[in-house]
């Protein structure tokens, strides 16, 4: 899964992403560089594409990282508390963060 919007990350992971395996690309929002035909199709890669998940996939997805004990801690660049939600979405607006969580109080 790649969310970070950096044009290398994006096709790196594709590049990194094993034959026949899947790769998503959720709530992206830069150019990616790779070849149709030599990325995905002579590899039989499955591409996804989503501006988010919904609460269903939000579930599997974390289900997923801590069923693996993936560093997911690393991936954020800012944690909001819960009662902090209308600030965090004002700076979530402005694009021009990295990855953030809202938790509970």
């Amino acid at each position: 899964m790649e969310c970070s919007g950096n044009t290398r990350a994006t096709t790196e992971a594709l590049r990194s992403t094993r034959k026949w395996g899947t790769i998503a690309f959720v709530g992206i929002g830069a150019d990616a560089d790779f070849n149709i035909f030599t990325d995905v199709i002579k590899r039989q890669v499955k591409m996804l594409g989503s501006w988010t998940f919904s609460t269903v996939l939000q579930r599997e997805c974390a289900m997923f990282c801590a069923a693996r004990a993936l560093p997911v801690d690393d991936l954020f660049t800012h944690r909001f508390a819960l009662d902090d939600a209308e600030t965090a979405y004002r700076l979530f607006d402005t694009q021009t963060t990295g990855k953030a969580v809202i938790v509970p109080n």
